[in-house]
């Protein structure tokens, strides 16, 4: 058969070759999340590292702000300001929001976290966050058509640290197999401490646990155990979060005991439904009594044990290696003792929780 057709006005055309698909992409490659650590180095003696766990309130958020909860640009001078006071070595941040798009409620960086770091070194202090990444993409900085590839991103889940007191020598992230469909995906984030003064060496993970399904939740801690047990390698541990559980939450009969068991109790040794102090780890506390979650509610009394022996009912948490002694704790609310009332801007809707650890 001749390869020309004759048309009715007597031209003549060649058909095209038939057409050749294009390859297919290929599939993405798992992304491979860091289970291992460098081996330890040696300590010429013992440091008090001051740890914390604290939920900022997403830059997000802002659109809602009322009366007593204010948008960031208003809450991060006083979230600066007590990490600063409190002199925080290490703190665990949740809910430091990673997206590029609240440029106009930034004044020090493009993202949330890098936001706080900034507004902390402006006031001469020298931190810096483990890891800038915003998303586990080919393009850190953005999830649009997302090619997935291991950044050590960790969402909103972030690590804050002081460089004069602390050097990093390994950082990393695991996003947790257990999600719940069609929320943020919940991360855990972790790095490798080295004490500047001693040499000693500390595991540091920070986390922020599903809040809208129990058994998530759950899964996702037992993650985190397995996790933080297999990148320890001989370090102390410290895991500070957002648990959003509290020692009354049925599932916290199960897990407060399976920290214990891990090696990485609660520094504060809560007991399951049980509001009194049960031999604290601390040997000092300071506004225990306190819930850690307030929701922007300014009169304290509304959100606490009675002014005691009592801990108050948190969902933020420090846990730390059972051997390591602890000196120190405080719920940090800056409140009038008279009228029991926060004082001026409330920073989160969350309270920091502070403790002080001798790391060997």
């Amino acid at each position: 058969m001749s390869p020309f057709t004759r048309t009715a006005s007597g031209r003549t055309f060649t058909p095209a070759a038939p057409s050749t698909p294009p390859p297919a992409a290929p599939a993405a490659t798992p992304i491979v999340w860091p289970a291992g650590t460098p081996a330890p180095g040696t300590s010429t003696g013992q440091a008090p590292v001051r740890v914390a766990s604290f939920n900022v309130f997403g830059v997000n958020n802002d659109a809602k702000s009322t009366a007593d909860m204010r948008p960031w640009r208003e809450r991060r001078a006083v979230v600066a300001a007590q990490i600063l006071r409190e002199q925080v070595d290490v703190v665990g941040l949740q809910e430091a929001n990673q997206s590029t798009i609240y440029g106009s409620s930034l004044d020090y960086g493009t993202t949330q976290y890098g936001d706080l770091r900034g507004a902390v070194n402006a006031a001469g202090a020298h931190y810096a966050v483990t890891n800038e990444a915003s998303y586990n993409c080919a393009r850190e900085n953005s999830n649009q058509a997302c090619v997935p590839a291991y950044r050590g991103a960790s969402n909103s889940t972030r690590i804050l640290y002081n460089t004069d007191t602390l050097d990093l020598l390994a950082q990393g992230s695991l996003r947790y197999a257990a999600q719940s469909a069609g929320h943020i995906d919940r991360y855990l984030a972790w790095g490798v401490f080295r004490v500047r003064a001693t040499g000693g060496e500390l595991l540091f993970a920070d986390t922020h646990l599903d809040s809208y399904d129990t058994a998530v939740r759950v899964a996702q801690w037992h993650e985190l155990i397995d996790r933080v047990t297999a990148l320890q390698n001989g370090r102390p541990v410290v895991v500070v979060g957002d648990f959003n559980t509290s020692k009354f939450s049925s599932w916290a009969a199960q897990m407060l005991p399976a920290m214990q068991r891990a090696g990485f109790g609660d520094v504060l040794n809560q007991q399951y439904a049980n509001p009194n102090a049960v031999s604290p780890r601390a040997q000092n506390r300071v506004d225990a009594w306190m819930n850690s979650f307030h929701g922007f509610v300014r009169k304290v009394s509304g959100y606490s044990a009675f002014q005691g022996s009592r801990i108050g009912n948190n969902i933020d948490w420090v846990f730390a290696s059972n051997a390591l002694p602890v000196t120190d704790w405080k719920t940090v609310v800056d409140h009038d003792p008279s009228t029991l009332e926060i004082s001026g801007v409330i920073p989160s809707d969350h309270s920091m929780v502070a403790a002080t650890l001798l790391i060997p």
